[in-house]
């Protein structure tokens, strides 16, 4: 990882000062390459991040310490555990998970299923969430505002801090995924329980639809779609709370 990419990993976990913030978002707003690259990191970290206590749950780690040489033990520096670390880690670990063949359930789309629903893929994608998962997240508007940005020109809404404020959520973080190559944006919330909601938007060009309200497993889901684009709010919720939610951006979207 080069001197850059932990300065842009800095701002994505909101480890910078504000003079090193404010120069780095300047640039960001004028270099596309660079522009390209936070885009990168952030799309990366998200579903890592997203991932990695589910993995990490399941590993059987009393044994792989065991197994490691004592000439390749890691050994950790003094001082706290920085975000930039933390997803060196992470992403360490899920990529040895994926090279062992054991990690292919977390994409969209699994392989093997008859179900091209994006909805569907979402609720498998929600099923990694804790409410540990955005614990850590701390955004300021300004960043929250460019992620957005950087969202909605992916998948052609208007999305800014004002237009996806929900009453009782707190704004955690916005990125970019994609389901059946089309774009998909992802942002994410908690309630005051630390409940992780998501806000979801494509552009799959489908016909406009009527908000509609569903349970799928233990999730509420809330969808319509409008000018060629489809919404979606989910969470672990009651299923009257999660309309609410959608009903207040169906008047924006």
């Amino acid at each position: 990882m080069t001197d850059e990419d932990q300065e842009l990993v800095a701002l994505i976990d909101n480890e910078l000062d504000e003079e090193r913030k404010t120069r780095l978002l300047a640039r960001l707003a004028e270099d596309p390459a660079l522009r390209a690259r936070y885009e990168a990191l952030r799309d990366a970290g998200a579903p890592i991040g997203a991932a990695f206590d589910t993995l990490l749950a399941q590993a059987p780690v009393t044994r792989l310490s065991a197994a490691l040489p004592p000439e390749t033990a890691v050994r950790p520096g003094p001082g706290r555990f920085t975000g930039t670390a933390f997803r060196q880690l992470a992403a360490a670990f899920v990529l040895g998970l994926l090279t062992a063949g054991v990690a292919g359930w977390l994409a969209f789309g699994r392989p093997g299923s008859d179900d091209d629903d994006w909805r569907a893929a979402v609720v498998d994608y929600m099923k990694l969430y804790t409410n540990d998962t955005f614990a850590f997240i701390s955004p300021d508007r300004q960043a929250g505002a460019f992620e957005l940005s950087a969202v909605a020109k992916k998948v052609g809404a208007d999305l800014t801090p004002e237009s996806v404020a929900l009453p009782g959520l707190d704004f955690k973080v916005a990125f970019n995924l994609a389901y059946d190559d089309k774009p998909l944006g992802e942002i994410a919330y908690v309630d005051s329980t630390g409940a992780p909601v998501l806000f979801c938007v494509t552009a799959n060009g489908e016909a406009d639809e009527p908000l509609r309200s569903e349970k799928r497993d233990e999730f509420s889901l809330a969808s319509w779609s409008r000018n060629g684009r489809s919404y979606l709010v989910i969470g672990r919720l009651p299923e009257e709370r999660v309309a609410e939610f959608a009903q207040t951006l169906v008047t924006r979207f």
